[in-house]
């Protein structure tokens, strides 16, 4: 009879290509287990309880999608490339996982061990287990992918309630919901065989204002009693973020494994992304000229520029809190009411987060004509789980865009941009400030441990501009002679002849 019930559920049910497709539900027919059975039931079907001797052990390789950081801001985006193991102890709700990453042009590297517990993530170094507060928001993203550890924490929590039956991966599932740290959660079983399908929430963007998230685990696995997903998957509004294929999957003994302890944390540490972390460091001022400075932290550094009546802020990274305090500074070090005007040298996302703030306060966006369309997309997103200022004044608040080409001369010629255009920045700009000697590189001088042809591009589009800085600073560069880029650079010079159009 269930059978028979289910299969006409699933025929009246609109096909939903997401976990998040709440208008394709029905509700609980009678008969349906209560969220506690459920829970239980699917506890059982993975093997979740095991023996106080076992662990979980599993080996994978995960794909991460650089969509904010690639060369273009659409696809094909770069990935980076993760190999490792993870023990997992379904007692304590602690994994481990170590392993080494491919990113475009280094690796593999060594990862750091990393230990999660549902509220908390520490390194693990030699024989010290130390708090991993900057990556705890990105490890907690990634604990979803073990539904053997969402199982346990809903399984722990008092506010579980049935909400219907939806249409979940062309099929019907029951939905149970719970509050999470940012709203609702949406876990989907299938009640034909009780496995756990996907998980859904809405999380908040520092970019986007917010996201509809999705986990999605499938093509199953026996393991002991029970059962693991050799495929798991982040879905981040509909596009693949993170895709992990378990190879080696087994229950191994608990004397085998590393260390899975990790210290008693009284409070949850604050899921906060690393752009937020890096927004609350401590902020300095560096003077490279007269009416110019660089505003450094350890997180980012970024430039300010008096030229004529105008006030031109080199970047807006990370956000409305690092924006604010660039603002701050602003009055400090330019007290009369200038207008702003915010250079946005590249369109890597930490780098551009702060860009609707400023266009909150009226300020003019200069950037490479390339960027208009993204930052366009950034300005109009509507940002409804935590209304920043630009929502709370978007009416009154439109995007000036102020479009380069291959160059600008902007106050009376004190500060000239120029595009770096090579093979790998493309759309890129760069800032000369002929009286000070001093270039603003952007992204696009990171490194002078070694050769870069990030830098190897901007030596190339000086040498174009006629110009020969004396000094040079980046977003993650500190003021810097201009010898040392190109000592750490030799074979540039016949590069950029080659090269020069």
């Amino acid at each position: 009879m269930k059978s028979t019930i289910l299969s006409l559920l699933l025929a009246g049910l609109a096909a939903a290509p997401s976990a998040a497709a709440q208008e394709a539900c029905v509700p609980l027919p009678a008969g349906t287990p209560a969220p506690a059975q459920l829970l239980a039931t699917a506890r059982a079907r993975l093997g979740t309880d095991l023996p106080a001797d076992s662990v979980l052990h599993y080996r994978a390789a995960t794909a991460t999608l650089m969509d904010y950081q690639s060369d273009r801001t659409y696809p094909p985006f770069f990935s980076a490339m993760d190999q490792g193991e993870a023990w997992y102890d379904p007692a304590s709700g602690v994994e481990r996982s170590s392993g080494s990453q491919v990113y475009p042009g280094t690796g593999p590297a060594a990862l750091p061990a990393i230990l999660s517990s549902p509220t908390a993530s520490f390194a693990a170094r030699d024989t010290m287990i130390v708090p991993a507060t900057w990556q705890h928001g990105g490890v907690q993203a990634l604990r979803p992918l073990n539904p053997w550890a969402v199982l346990r924490e809903w399984s722990a929590a008092a506010d579980v309630r049935a909400a219907g039956l939806c249409t979940v991966r062309d099929f019907p599932r029951v939905a149970l919901v719970r509050q999470g740290p940012w709203g609702e959660q949406r876990l989907f079983v299938d009640p034909r065989t009780g496995y756990p399908v996907a998980l859904a929430q809405t999380e908040p963007h520092y970019l986007w204002g917010q996201v509809r998230v999705e986990y999605v685990w499938s093509n199953w696995k026996p393991v002991g009693r029970g059962a693991f997903p050799t495929t798991a998957f982040r879905v981040v509004d509909g596009a693949v973020e993170i895709s992990r294929t378990m190879g080696e999957i087994e229950l191994a003994a608990r004397a085998a494994a590393p260390g899975l302890t990790v210290p008693a944390q009284p409070d949850r540490m604050p899921l906060a992304h690393w752009t937020e972390v890096g927004a609350g460091m401590p902020m300095d001022t560096v003077r490279v000229g007269r009416d110019a400075f660089l505003l450094a932290s350890r997180a980012y550094t970024e430039g300010a520029v008096l030229a004529g009546d105008t006030v031109y802020v080199l970047d807006a990274t990370l956000g409305e809190r690092r924006a604010r305090e660039d603002a701050a500074w602003l009055e400090k070090l330019f007290p009369s009411n200038h207008p702003v005007a915010v250079v946005v040298t590249d369109l890597a996302w930490p780098h551009v987060a702060g860009v609707r703030w400023w266009v909150a306060n009226g300020a003019t966006i200069v950037s490479h004509r390339t960027s208009e369309a993204f930052l366009r997309r950034v300005v109009d997103r509507p940002w409804t789980l935590a209304p920043d200022l630009l929502e709370q004044r978007r009416a009154s608040s439109p995007l000036r865009f102020m479009a380069v080409e291959d160059s600008a001369s902007l106050g009376g010629g004190r500060l000239r941009l120029y595009a770096i255009n090579g093979v790998g920045s493309e759309g890129a700009l760069m800032a000369w400030l002929p009286e000070a000697g001093f270039l603003w590189a952007g992204d696009y001088v990171q490194t002078l441990r070694e050769p870069s042809s990030y830098a190897q591009e901007v030596m190339a589009a000086a040498r174009r501009a006629g110009i020969r800085p004396e000094r040079v600073a980046a977003q993650h560069l500190p003021l810097t002679p201009w010898a040392q880029v190109e000592a750490a650079n030799p074979g540039a010079s016949a590069a950029v002849a080659v090269g020069a159009p």
